[in-house]
């Protein structure tokens, strides 16, 4: 039954990826009858690599752009209103996106699936924005690298993926990294915003890691889109649920939000609409695109090879901002920051084991292959084998 399962669930995944790709689905042909089939007229034209390089990149510059759009969006805002209005708006759009593209809806067995994974969006996205509002934005884009290093090593601790030196060594340099920069100069006194700010980038990337690692079985039965939507409508709910509580408790909206107006709860100025326009649709509808593309011609290792663009456009542009004096809302990153040098190299040594694991021929998974709907994966496939989901942490987070 599984063996049935198992060709069934390759065989849709080919089929929808020839249509969804433009090219035709091949006909039986008649018995007796020879057919002779070249590989040029059935594959897909390959695109150019500086296309693939480029929406990778451009990518990555929104991402990190992103960060200082928000934290001058989330200025005298309510940062978990700021998440509703985002994830209540890009979550239709994906969704409708996804069935133009999919014609696939969720089925009531798997709806408490779509629960883990929006929980996890959730925590993911909710950290990201109230973490942007307590600290600095550029420190918030270099946490986003750790990502990949944290699916490594849930997919290590769970016995889904070997162990190797190289990747506990990227992984002990990576964590000593975030480390530094979460403790080096921080306040512990009770109610330190810079301290709560980095806590919550921690838990930002740690859900991210989470979903990637928690979705992977439903790739079998669901395509990456629309796992991706209908887990973004129950996060939506999530932080409804989570927005009435803050606005209903004096304190904690007063911690969350102490630079906005008395009785402002539920309003959201214009500058955070700006920003609102700017996440919704460029890091949660174009640069979902652009990386949905760009992993079905890239390797894991060239789309982690471009996360370090995002803290460095983080970083440029606040620069660019302060010095020209165009907001003073946005503070240059202290010495902390230092430890994305750790993050990027314990990143660099996952990346070169990746590849050495690849030339080598090794079955290699970032993901653990978890079996919950009863079908067992095709390693054949490119999208089972944990490539793409290197890919779509950023998706996710931003």
């Amino acid at each position: 039954k599984k063996s049935a399962q198992t060709a069934r669930a390759a065989t849709n995944y080919r089929e929808s990826a020839a249509v969804h790709l433009g090219t035709a689905t091949m006909k039986a042909p008649a018995q007796g009858s020879v057919q002779h089939v070249s590989i040029k007229d059935t594959a897909p034209a390959k695109p150019a690599m500086w296309k693939v390089h480029l929406a990778l990149l451009a990518a990555q510059i929104m991402f990190g752009a992103g960060s200082v759009v928000g934290k001058l969006g989330t200025h005298h805002a309510n940062p978990v209103l700021f998440a509703l209005v985002r994830d209540g708006a890009a979550g239709p759009i994906l969704c409708l996106m996804a069935y133009a593209k999919d014609r696939t809806l969720p089925q009531m067995k798997h709806l408490w699936w779509f629960t883990v994974t929006g929980a996890f969006i959730f925590l993911s996205q909710v950290c990201y924005i109230i973490g942007l509002k307590l600290s600095n934005a550029v420190i918030g884009s270099a946490w986003q690298p750790s990502q990949s290093i944290m699916v490594t090593a849930i997919a290590i601790a769970i016995g889904r993926e070997s162990a190797t030196f190289l990747k506990i060594a990227g992984i002990l340099l990576a964590f000593g990294g975030a480390l530094f920069i979460v403790l080096y100069g921080a306040d512990f006194e009770a109610g330190s915003s810079e301290l709560a700010g980095n806590i919550l980038y921690f838990i930002n990337c740690m859900g991210t890691a989470l979903y990637i690692i928690c979705s992977k079985p439903m790739f079998s039965t669901y395509p990456a889109m629309s796992i991706t939507a209908w887990s973004y409508i129950s996060a939506a709910v999530m932080i409804v649920i989570t927005a009435l509580v803050v606005n209903n408790v004096p304190d904690l909206y007063d911690f969350l939000c102490d630079d906005c107006p008395e009785g402002a709860q539920w309003h959201v100025p214009p500058n955070a609409w700006y920003a609102l326009v700017y996440w919704i649709l460029c890091t949660s509808i174009a640069c979902y695109i652009l990386l949905t593309w760009a992993n079905q011609h890239a390797d894991a290792s060239m789309v982690l090879a471009y996360t370090p663009v995002q803290p460095a456009t983080s970083a440029l542009l606040s620069f660019f901002i302060i010095q020209t004096g165009l907001s003073t809302e946005l503070e240059e990153p202290g010495y902390n920051a230092l430890g994305i040098i750790g993050i990027f190299l314990g990143l660099g040594l996952v990346i070169y084991d990746y590849r050495r694991t690849q030339q080598q021929k090794l079955p290699y998974s970032n993901v653990p292959n978890f079996d919950t709907f009863g079908v067992k994966e095709d390693f054949n496939d490119r999208e089972c084998k944990g490539e793409e989901y290197i890919g779509v942490s950023h998706q996710i987070s931003d």
